[in-house]
């Protein structure tokens, strides 16, 4: 009967000891949670997000002032493709998608943080929150621009046609994606001595990502929202805002002027976006 009591205080002992390890270790991960996290942040707001915040906050008391006319093309294309009461797919609240993305990566990052021993960084975090951060300038923007324009959309709901949140929102996110992806292929030991592979995934990436994009954009012609300047110029600003979030935070040395090029023929100035793929 001793051994058995013996045993048993043993036993609870040990297993005492474990858990109280267990508990020091768990509370060791949240630390590193919390202060991954806050470093992350710290490291992403910088004090230009001053003007940018005070913006979003009162992004809807601007008032309309400058007038943009669609051009007679844009009225003909928009009467060619559009369709009257039509609904796509990328019309949906443009929020979803993105949000999804830094929400859904936020949750497994932190998961991964404290649950396991995975290796999880202030670099990690910082990515996603420059994810967000690259969304809210592009929201703040668009809606400061569609509050000081007065374009009525082809469909005549509103005078909120110039230029599109649904474009500018997902060209935005798949910028971002993208170029987040290119430099993980560009250290990942499966592609990065294999530049068949590495090509290979970017232009999966690319065309998953741009595709979706640019589905998006079209579906707001066709469902009559926007002109094809509205969508154009949308996706001009989600992409070059992404670039430059993402160039400045995470060390492209070459900065994102690097990826334009401007050109001019006749009476025309042009701009076109160079990525690596």
């Amino acid at each position: 009967m001793k051994k058995y009591l013996i045993s048993v205080v043993v036993f609870s002992t040990a297993f005492n000891v474990q858990l109280i390890a267990q508990s020091n270790h768990f509370t060791e991960r949240l630390s590193n949670t919390s202060d991954n996290i806050t470093g992350a942040l710290q490291s992403v707001v910088k004090w230009y997000d001053i003007p940018i915040a005070a913006a979003y906050i009162y992004r809807n008391d601007f008032n309309k002032q400058l007038v943009i006319s669609p051009s007679s093309f844009e009225k003909n294309f928009s009467q060619t493709v559009g369709l009257n009461g039509s609904e796509s797919f990328g019309s949906i609240d443009q929020d979803i998608f993105p949000r999804t993305v830094f929400y859904s990566r936020l949750f497994v990052t932190a998961s991964l943080n404290i649950f396991t021993n995975t290796d999880i960084t202030q670099e990690d975090y910082k990515r996603i929150f420059l994810f967000q951060k690259s969304l809210i300038y592009t929201y703040t923007i668009t809606e400061i621009v569609k509050s000081i324009t007065n374009r009525e959309r082809p469909d005549g709901s509103d005078n909120r046609s110039f230029f599109s949140g649904h474009t500018s929102t997902t060209f935005a996110a798949s910028t971002y994606l993208f170029l987040e992806l290119n430099d993980l292929y560009d250290n990942w030991s499966l592609t990065k001595d294999n530049p068949f592979l590495k090509t290979t995934f970017n232009v999966v990436s690319f065309s998953t990502l741009y595709g979706w994009a640019g589905y998006v954009g079209y579906s707001r012609i066709r469902d009559k929202k926007h002109y094809l300047s509205d969508v154009v110029v949308g996706a001009a600003v989600g992409t070059l805002i992404s670039m430059i979030v993402y160039n400045n935070c995470c060390g492209d040395t070459e900065g994102f002027l690097h990826h334009l090029n401007f050109f001019s023929g006749g009476n025309l100035l042009g701009m076109s976006v160079n990525l690596k793929l």
